[in-house]
C-alpha cells in the first residue's frame, strides 16, 4: 500500500498465450505477489476465446489448488510492520452466470485448498438489453457501464446469499452516483469499484463521490460504512 492507495494487479490470460493455463497465472502470481496489496484472478473477460470456461466447477478447482499452492509458499514482508504475509487473491466473475453456476463457485471459494480472499462482482456481460439504441449494440465484446448496473447488481446479491458472508465482495459496474454505491453495499459490497464512470467524467469523479458518501452518512447519522453492508429490507 503506497499512503492510503490500494494497488492491485489484474492477472488474466491473453487471447494468443500458449502457456498451460494454471501455469499462466501461477507465473504471474510469482512475479507479482508481493508488489501489490492484492492479485486479481481475472476468468471471467468474454474478449479471451474460452476464458470463461475457466468459471465452470472442475476448470475452477484446478485452478485455485494450484494458485493456492504457489501462494502458500510466498513471503511478502510488510514494509510497515515487517510481518510475512501471502499475497492475497481475488477473483473476478462474470455477470451471465446462472444461479447454479454462483452456488458451485460460492462453495469452491470458500473450501481451504482452492480459497480465495474476496470477489469481484462483475466483469462486462455479453448479453445485449432490449433498451440499447446505439448502431453498435450488436457488436460482440463486453458492455460496461449503465447496462450493465442491473445484472452485476442482481449477481451480486445472488453471490452475497449463497457466500453467506463469509466472502469479501466488490461491487464493479454501472456505479455512477452515490446512491449507486450505497446499493451495491446494502447488496453485501464491502468495497466498489468504478471503471466506466471515471472514463467518462474523469478522476475528479472519486472524489466526488466520496464527499457524497460522507455527506450522505450525515444526514443519516451513520458513523461507519459497515452499517450500510448486508441491509437490504
Amino acid at each position: 500500500m503506497y499512503g492510503n492507495i490500494l494497488i492491485g494487479v489484474n492477472i488474466g490470460r491473453n487471447k494468443n498465450t500458449k502457456t498451460d493455463v494454471e501455469q499462466d497465472y501461477t507465473l504471474g502470481i510469482e512475479q507479482f505477489g508481493c508488489l501489490a496489496d492484492y492479485l486479481v484472478i481475472n476468468i471471467s473477460s468474454p474478449n479471451t476465446p474460452g476464458l470463461r470456461d475457466l468459471q465452470n466447477e472442475n476448470e475452477l478447482k484446478k485452478l485455485l489448488t494450484s494458485i493456492r499452492k504457489v501462494c502458500n509458499k510466498i513471503s511478502c514482508k510488510d514494509e510497515q510492520d515487517q510481518t510475512a504475509r501471502t499475497p492475497l487473491i481475488l477473483l473476478k466473475i462474470a455477470p451471465d452466470l446462472n444461479e447454479n453456476e454462483i452456488k458451485s463457485i460460492s462453495n469452491i471459494i470458500r473450501q481451504s485448498n482452492t480459497k480465495v480472499d474476496g470477489l469481484i462482482i462483475s466483469n462486462t456481460t455479453i448479453a445485449r438489453m432490449d433498451t440499447l439504441k446505439s448502431e453498435h449494440r450488436n457488436e460482440t465484446g463486453g458492455l460496461s457501464g449503465r447496462p450493465l448496473k442491473e445484472k452485476a447488481l442482481q449477481t451480486l446479491r445472488l453471490f452475497r446469499q449463497h457466500t453467506q458472508g463469509q466472502v469479501p465482495l466488490i461491487g464493479v459496474g454501472g456505479i455512477e452516483t452515490v446512491d449507486d454505491i450505497v446499493e451495491r453495499m446494502k447488496a453485501g459490497a464491502s468495497l466498489v469499484q468504478i471503471y466506466t464512470s471515471l472514463a467518462y467524467s474523469g478522476p475528479p469523479v472519486v472524489n466526488k463521490l466520496n464527499r457524497q458518501l460522507v455527506s450522505l452518512m450525515k444526514q443519516q447519522n451513520i458513523k461507519h460504512l459497515n452499517d450500510f453492508i448486508g441491509k437490504e429490507s
